[in-house]
């Protein structure tokens, strides 16, 4: 799996520094209403908006996933107290009659 991540990170690294290095050009970034004006590289405001949207997207797929991981950490302890009653020693428990069960 360490492989896997290595072959696909590195050439989007590459990717990532080739495009930083052939974006250099000043750009100047306004907000209309408000009389500040930003001097970047093109490749800043770029990979900025990329970031936030990654980030809001993570951020989703967190929340809408959250009953999901809740539901398995819910089944999960559930198994483990099931598994802790089976493994106790049944002592404290009649043996079951089988003429009761109807059994001869």
């Amino acid at each position: 799996m360490r492989v896997l991540y290595w072959i696909i990170a590195i050439p989007i690294a590459v990717l990532i520094a080739v495009f930083a290095v052939s974006n250099r050009a000043a750009v100047t970034l306004s907000l209309w209403p408000l009389p500040f004006e930003l001097e970047l590289p093109l490749f800043l405001p770029i990979m900025i908006s990329l970031l936030i949207g990654l980030g809001i997207g993570l951020a989703y797929e967190w929340l809408v996933h959250g009953k999901h991981r809740r539901a398995v950490r819910r089944m999960d302890s559930e198994l483990k107290r099931v598994k802790a009653e089976d493994e106790t020693p049944k002592a404290d428990h009649p043996k079951s009659d089988h003429k009761a069960l109807g059994h001869s």
